[in-house]
Formats: structure tokens, sequence, C-alpha cells
């Protein structure tokens, strides 16, 4: 397999596994539990810094481009996607910030934005899956692939700074403890 695709998929999995932990932070706050704002907080970084600066950085400042015209119709879809998430991560972000334990009015706002923005990026993942990545295995050579993987690594570099993935992974294994601690 390709590096980029195996890249992404890499990335889809810990976006995955990510809005598995909101869900369950949103569940245990609808349920009354405090669970931390700095868990919110750490979310909602997670899905600007990791899957807007990051994830969608690659594809709209490394792949789209490469695509042409066999891929103008995909790319669209993407973009409008792209656009479609930050909207509903602004949102989630900002229910997440009005949220307290015992406001039953901010604890369902906090659940519709995450079902709403879980939804579309879980949907959002499976156009990728499915359109994108035969697109990408179709159309790039080695070549191709080794340039779009070392863009990638600039992209992690210049646009998150040094360290930042990878803080931001280690983010994701010590989401669940901390949710389940809440309380």
């Amino acid at each position: 397999m390709m590096r980029t695709i195996e890249t992404l998929r890499e990335e889809h999995e810990a976006v995955l596994a990510v809005l598995d932990q909101l869900d369950r932070a949103v569940a245990r706050a609808m349920d009354g539990v405090p669970v931390p704002p700095s868990v919110f907080a750490d979310l909602g970084e997670f899905f600007t810094v990791f899957v807007d600066r990051c994830h969608h950085a690659k594809e709209e400042d490394a792949i789209f481009p490469r695509l042409g015209k066999a891929g103008a119709a995909i790319v669209a879809q993407l973009e409008a996607d792209h656009a479609s998430g930050r909207r509903l991560a602004a949102e989630l972000i900002e229910a997440a910030a009005a949220w307290a334990p015992g406001n039953a009015g901010a604890a369902e706002r906090l659940r519709v934005a995450a079902r709403e923005y879980g939804a579309f990026l879980r949907a959002h993942i499976a156009r990728e899956t499915d359109e994108l990545f035969p697109l990408l295995e179709r159309q790039l050579d080695s070549a191709a692939d080794a340039e779009l993987v070392e863009q990638f690594e600039r992209i992690e570099t210049e646009r998150l700074g040094a360290g930042t993935h990878e803080r931001l992974h280690a983010l994701i294994g010590a989401l669940g403890p901390r949710i389940a601690a809440a309380g």
C-alpha cells in the first residue's frame, strides 16, 4: 500500500478513536458527571489542530492539487466537507466551553453539537476511504507517493510545530482514563 494512504488511514483511525472518546465524555456529562473542562478543551484542540490544521491541510495543500480533472468532483465534495467540518467543530467547541455540570440546557447543546460533528466526520472519513483512496492508488506512482510523504512531514512541522503531532497522539491514549476518572 502507498505510504500516503497509510498515513491518512492511520490519521482516520486516530480521529475515530477520539470521536469515541468524545461520545463517552458527552454521555457522562449528560448523566451529570463533572467531566473536567480540560477534557473538552483537549478534544477541541484535537479537532482544530490535528483534524483541520494537519490532516485536512495535507489533503488540501498536498493531495488535491495533484489530482487534476480526474479528481475534480471528489475534491470539490471534500473541500465542501472541510468547510462544513470547520463550522461544526466551532459549534462543538462553543458548546463545550458553555457546558457546566448541572446545566441541562448546556449539556443538551453539547450533546447535539457532538452528535452532529461526530456523524459528519465519520461520514467524511468513509467518503475519503471509499472515493479518495482508490483515486490516489490509480493516480500516484511510487515517486509521487514519496513526495507526498515528504510534504506531509513539512506540513506537520510548519503548521503545527515540532512535537505537536506526537503530543496530540499521546493525548488520544490519555483521554479514556481522564474521562473514566471524572466524577
